[in-house]
């Protein structure tokens, strides 16, 4: 990393394809130095190099495998000792196994709670501390509207994003008086490489982008990305009977059971 430089800097994590790229992209047009972390490092060097030269800005790349815990505790040393600033972090990277529980591979199960839970939960403490001591910083975790909904077939993924959902708004109050921004966003049904195929009114990468920017502005501790998530978000949390959401929601996860 440029230790001299003036920009502030925002690090990424899943940023070599996806909601995680796109958030790269922004951030370089809006003149941010990025530190790119993924597990695939020839996509991510790619992009590091094409945002360099388009936007005149430092991007620079950390490999990593959030499942691993000795990645995570290499990503956390350089984020608490060794990088010379740390004004956003982003973390966007996640896995989605589907299917019943007894059917899931446990080596997935385990993956998914590392990455989804345990890295973005320690990346989290990491940022919060170097941001505390300088005042000011921005936090934003990507959940998923899975998260507002217990999923029958897809029950540890959305218990997951439940998790990331609760611990934001949580830390997002906890820190509001030492003049962080922290909050997550929810994404539903999004054009990534963890969710190919057609589906009717898929988002874009760039739309979660979108959402999470007009967010920062605000002082919502979690947001919901589009008009029909955001609906079926408040249904599913604040109008529908429990047991009625459940079976309605079994009923739209059972091809993936």
């Amino acid at each position: 990393m440029n230790t001299a430089s003036p920009r502030p800097l925002a690090l990424i994590t899943g940023a070599s394809s996806g909601i995680g790229a796109q958030f790269a992209r922004r951030y370089a047009r809006e003149g941010f130095d990025l530190l790119l972390v993924a597990r695939s490092e020839a996509p991510l060097r790619a992009l590091a190099d094409d945002l360099s030269a388009e936007h005149a800005i430092t991007a620079s790349v950390h490999r990593a495998d959030l499942a691993d815990a000795a990645d995570v505790a290499g990503l956390v040393e350089f984020i608490t000792r060794r990088l010379p600033r740390l004004d956003h972090l982003v973390n966007s990277a996640g896995t989605a196994p589907e299917g019943d529980l007894d059917r899931m591979d446990p080596d997935a199960l385990r993956q998914m709670v590392d990455i989804n839970i345990t890295a973005l939960s320690l990346l989290t403490r990491a940022a919060v501390i170097r941001m505390r001591d300088a005042g000011t910083g921005t936090i934003i975790n990507i959940a998923s509207a899975a998260g507002y909904q217990p999923m029958p077939h897809y029950a540890a993924y959305a218990a997951s994003k439940s998790y990331v959902i609760r611990f934001t708004e949580a830390l997002s109050e906890e820190h509001r008086e030492h003049g962080l921004r922290i909050f997550s966003v929810a994404p539903g049904d999004t054009e990534t490489p963890m969710n190919p195929g057609p589906t009717k009114n898929k988002r874009q990468p760039q739309q979660v982008v979108e959402t999470a920017w007009r967010a920062m502005g605000t002082g919502a501790p979690s947001v919901v990305d589009g008009r029909a998530n955001s609906l079926l978000a408040l249904l599913s949390t604040r109008v529908l009977p429990k047991r009625f959401g459940l079976r309605t929601a079994e009923k739209m996860m059972r091809a993936r059971a």
